[in-house]
């Protein structure tokens, strides 16, 4: 039996996470058990913790998230556990902060990734991040069904500009926000849609704040969270993808709109580069800087860069992380753990 611990909280309203698709496409193979559903953190750590606990005896594996916020402290409790019964783990790397964690409390990760069966990144700027520690460490990127996917062909681009994250300070909302104010002073019929859960409301009030001092109100709208189907469809009335977040690791969301057709134009953070070529599968601008974006949005409008061409480069681009390819890495992976384990 192999125990997949991360947040499986879609019963709760909220999009599955890579973890939670995973467990459901290795169910095919093993026997899978996931902790947790709770959505209540407490408890959703009292879970994991009593998971490993209660399978000790059967479970031949772990596979755990280790994500860069507070549920880092969720990995050790679970990696300690899994250390105590003697039981082989695998810590996924999936937070776009971790470096820098890595960076002020380096004794955490020692004690993360010491005994560790393998440790698995999804992006080669993390396995980067981790290189010189002499760790065994895997990249299996994040992955998409690429046939749930209609690419949209979008010959001339309109100013229509779709942002999906959670509203966080991590992600920087706010510049996507002095992105639109820029863009609309050529195009005053800009719209800028914000497709996410608030995470943060401080930062929710700032956004309504500076949206309400730009005179913005009629040109942003917020959706709130959507479900994938709900966010994938809604994406066909915009031509733009901008993702202005200042730490990231692998993002989904960045897949997804490859495979949609929506030219992505990306602050060039954590593995962002090592997804996106520049003016190739997209246009990288520095973090934080705002203009940057606008130009590099206003060239694409103009048809100065051509939209289409780098959405069809992206589309070609993300076939190698199609879900039927990257789970048979999975695969060998845990199949290799288990031999060993034998």
């Amino acid at each position: 039996m192999i125990l997949l611990i991360g947040n499986f909280l879609s019963s709760h309203g909220l999009n599955p996470t890579a973890i939670e698709d995973l467990a459901t496409a290795l169910s095919n193979r093993y026997e899978i058990k996931i902790s947790s559903d709770k959505k209540n953190p407490f408890f959703r750590l009292l879970d994991m913790a009593m998971s490993v606990v209660n399978n000790r005896k059967r479970c031949q594996l772990i596979i755990v998230d280790v994500f860069s916020t507070y549920a880092l402290t969720f990995s050790c409790l679970v990696i300690f556990l899994a250390k105590l019964f003697n039981i082989p783990y695998i810590p996924v790397l999936r937070g776009g902060y971790l470096s820098e964690r890595y960076r002020k409390y380096p004794p955490i990760f020692i004690f993360l990734f010491s005994n560790a069966s393998t440790i698995i990144c999804p992006s080669k700027y993390l396995k980067r991040c981790f290189d010189d520690k002499n760790y065994t460490i895997k990249v299996i990127p994040n992955y998409i069904d690429l046939k749930m996917y209609s690419f949209k062909i979008r010959k001339q681009i309109k100013p229509q500009i779709l942002w999906v994250r959670s509203i966080h300070n991590i992600y920087n909302p706010l510049m996507a926000v002095h992105v639109l104010d820029g863009i609309k002073k050529k195009y005053p019929d800009a719209r800028l849609c914000m497709v996410g859960p608030v995470k943060d409301n401080r930062v929710m009030e700032l956004l309504k704040i500076l949206i309400s001092r730009l005179d913005l109100q009629d040109h942003v709208l917020f959706s709130g969270q959507l479900s994938k189907i709900e966010w994938t469809a809604l994406s066909k009335d915009y031509d733009i993808f901008i993702n202005t977040t200042d730490y990231d690791n692998n993002p989904v969301t960045l897949l997804e709109s490859m495979a949609l057709g929506l030219p992505i134009v990306s602050t060039n953070v954590g593995g962002v580069p090592y997804l996106i070529d520049d003016n190739v599968t997209g246009l990288l601008v520095e973090a934080k800087k705002s203009e940057q974006m606008v130009e590099k949005i206003n060239e694409l409008i103009s048809g100065k860069i051509d939209g289409y061409q780098i959405a069809r480069n992206a589309r070609e681009r993300i076939s190698i992380m199609d879900k039927k390819e990257i789970i048979k890495k999975w695969y060998d992976i845990i199949d290799d753990a288990v031999l060993y384990i034998k």
